[in-house]
């Protein structure tokens, strides 16, 4: 059975983008492009990890990571946190308690997202 990646991102484009490069790798790709219906994807689909933007309406990445937090899943799944927020650098501790294992800035490489997927949860 392949490993299940949750992709939350609110740039539909992007999600695209991200969901079939990984799909393509033979990983079982979640595309959620509305931050409300996040929750409802990991319970839905228990991934093996979860790519996170930070900059999206209504609950931003921070929310989510504590909706995960509050609900007991907090370094249960692996975040990587694909974003183009500016100042991630300064917030990185906080994200890492979070559960973030690695943080990439947008435009993001495929191929080293790919490879930061491997070496998170290893191969599909």
């Amino acid at each position: 059975m392949a490993k299940k990646i949750v992709i939350m991102d609110d740039e539909p484009t992007i999600a695209d983008l991200y969901t079939e490069a990984l799909a393509e790798e033979g990983y079982e790709t979640f595309r959620v492009t509305q931050s409300l219906r996040f929750f409802d994807a990991l319970k839905e689909h228990q991934p093996n990890l979860v790519l996170l933007d930070l900059m999206m309406p209504f609950l931003d990445g921070r929310d989510e990571l504590k909706l995960m937090e509050l609900a007991g899943r907090e370094g249960q799944i692996p975040v990587i946190v694909v974003t183009a927020y500016p100042n991630v650098a300064r917030e990185e501790q906080d994200l890492r308690s979070a559960g973030v294992v690695q943080i990439v800035q947008k435009p993001a490489d495929l191929d080293k997202l790919i490879e930061l997927v491997e070496q998170t949860i290893g191969s599909p």
